[in-house]
């Protein structure tokens, strides 16, 4: 990429919805239930800044990487602050094309004591993604790109564009969402970052063996994300499990798979050992935790080696 600004370690890639709502319920309803909201009255007209690509674009800046931004958004992007936010943080932003007379889409999740949550989504702009094409100066500068929901022709496109310029490419996210496109995706990755539960899903869809049959298809990493219980990861060549790193409270699980593929994001690009990135992964996301909302509780690189070095020791 020419001119003044550096290219970025990492791209973060993917529309969906920019602001989320989040509540906490009494219990998560069945059909014809009416529950009640626990969220104060002043909290429960708060909008957060949100959405997957920016929430890994955000942490990854906070952990010092230079990060760019590339998707759609809509008019209210600007007016509504995020485009501030995101100047603030330190991302390029060049890559986020604005669509006249759109407007961005709102999460709307709720979570019960338990941590089980619901999210009920007006996507916005974001069901226009594919009319659009990745910036390829932006999507292709990057060290690595981190590819995320909406899982279409733009975002098949940026991964493709991201590996013909050298960077590696990270599949983050329920890609048995698109399985017409599945396969192109993971033929265009290096990695494939998902919980149990999405990477259940892709086997089947994809009518796989078993997840070591992924691996024959061009990507060279599997993470699996497990909550509580960490994450594991799968090579051609050996596997291997990473604790989680403890929280110092639970407040709210919202955003902690965007601050994970965020640290493994920022770990790769400096040249980690994949084990190591994950561990950085983990430990971003048990910062954002601690906090509501996504980009509220993201740790320096400086924070998250402090933690880091305590859980080790």
């Amino acid at each position: 990429m020419n001119g003044s600004t550096p290219d970025p370690d990492v791209v973060a890639v993917g529309s969906w919805t920019n602001f989320d709502h989040l509540f906490e319920v009494t219990s998560l309803p069945a059909p014809g239930d009416t529950v009640e909201i626990c969220t104060s009255a002043d909290d429960v007209e708060r909008v957060y800044f949100g959405g997957c690509a920016p929430n890994v674009a955000v942490a990854a800046a906070r952990l010092g990487a230079g990060t760019a931004l590339v998707g759609v958004v809509g008019e209210d992007f600007h007016s509504r602050g995020y485009a501030d936010w995101l100047d603030t943080c330190g991302v390029d932003r060049r890559a986020l094309q604005v669509v006249a007379g759109e407007r961005c889409g709102h999460s709307f999740l709720f979570r019960d004591g338990d941590g089980e949550s619901v999210c009920i989504s007006q996507i916005g702009v974001a069901a226009r993604q594919e009319e659009f094409s990745p910036d390829p100066a932006i999507a292709a500068a990057g060290k690595l790109a981190v590819i995320t929901y909406r899982f279409d022709g733009f975002t098949l496109r940026a991964a493709r564009l991201a590996r013909a310029g050298g960077a590696r490419v990270i599949l983050s996210g329920a890609l048995a969402t698109a399985p017409e496109l599945a396969a192109a995706f993971i033929g265009s990755a290096d990695v494939l970052v998902c919980t149990e539960h999405e990477l259940a899903q892709l086997v089947s869809s994809l009518a796989c063996d078993d997840a070591h049959a992924l691996l024959q298809t061009g990507l060279s990493a599997i993470v699996r994300t497990l909550g509580a219980a960490g994450a594991s990861w799968l090579t051609s060549g050996a596997s291997g499990r990473v604790p989680a790193i403890p929280p110092c409270c639970v407040v709210d699980p919202t955003g902690a798979g965007d601050g994970f593929a965020a640290g493994l994001a920022v770990g790769l690009a400096q040249g980690q050992a994949l084990p190591d990135a994950i561990r950085l992964g983990a430990c971003v996301a048990s910062f954002v935790v601690e906090a509501v909302g996504c980009q509220t509780n993201l740790p320096t690189m400086a924070a998250a080696l402090t933690r880091l070095s305590k859980t080790r020791g």
